[in-house]
């Protein structure tokens, strides 16, 4: 990206290795994914969801000087929110044509100190104690997995230990900082929640293929989207390295919660 910060501070070396088994299913992906993001429609769980983690993260961080990673930074929102009085901003995306809006929102915008990082996250080699905060909002964790289009390689065992989530969430809590704080927005595994997740995808123009009552919703677009419990987040938290008294659950509304985890 053009906009590199110049100054020592910049991550110098991340790296990612392609993986091509998976990319047709991956810009199926991006595509419908990029068409949610910029949907007029929400429904209003998740809308009122949303608007619940920005104002807390505006409240507590905005206009203070850190150094932010984004996981699933999709079009550039939340660095456009703190790009202009952070340190450092450095998004990363998996998918280019979502990547680029990021990129062209950032430039137009004049942020100087962010950069994009574009490919698999389970891949990043990232610094260790280098980041103030890591944010992966908007439901991101319930996407991450290896893609496939046999939905039933998602048991309740995989979703219980994600090797995509538990690849991604170690590598960045290492990377934070000493009592930095990484931030997670994740759907509650209720019916109110399923709803809202089935409302959304098929007013994107997507296909539901999975039944109501499983922990994850699929799309015949290949969206995924799982929901969780308590114990299955700090399933997945423990396989990272991360203690359960190091993660506070917090009602965003009954569908969704923010998840704060401090080092």
């Amino acid at each position: 990206m053009s906009t590199r910060p110049s100054n020592q501070d910049r991550v110098s070396k991340l790296s990612f290795r392609k993986d091509e088994m998976s990319n047709s299913l991956r810009e199926s992906e991006a595509r419908v994914t990029l068409k949610a993001l910029e949907s007029s429609y929400c429904p209003e769980p998740i809308k009122e969801a949303r608007e619940r983690q920005d104002e807390i993260l505006i409240e507590r961080f905005r206009g203070r000087p850190y150094v932010i990673a984004d996981i699933g930074c999709g079009t550039g929102y939340h660095g456009s929110i703190f790009a202009p009085t952070c340190r450092l901003y450095h998004g990363f995306e998996l998918s280019t044509d979502i990547s680029a809006v990021s990129q062209d929102r950032w430039r137009r915008e004049g942020l100087n100190n962010t950069e994009l990082f574009l490919g698999d996250a389970t891949q990043v080699n990232l610094p260790d104690n280098f980041y103030d905060l890591v944010f992966c909002l908007y439901f991101t964790p319930g996407n991450l997995r290896e893609p496939s289009t046999d939905l039933s390689l998602y048991t309740d065992a995989y979703l219980d230990e994600n090797p995509s989530f538990i690849a991604i969430f170690s590598k960045f809590y290492r990377a934070l900082k000493p009592d930095g704080l990484m931030f997670l927005t994740i759907y509650k595994d209720i019916p109110e929640a399923e709803e809202a997740q089935i409302d959304f995808y098929e007013h994107t123009d997507q296909r539901v293929v999975t039944p109501r009552g499983g922990r994850f919703v699929a799309t015949a677009e290949n969206f995924w989207s799982a929901r969780w419990t308590e114990e299955s987040l700090l399933s997945n938290l423990k396989a990272c390295g991360i203690a359960e008294d190091h993660v506070m659950f917090c009602d965003l509304n009954h569908i969704a919660w923010f998840v704060e985890i401090s080092k």
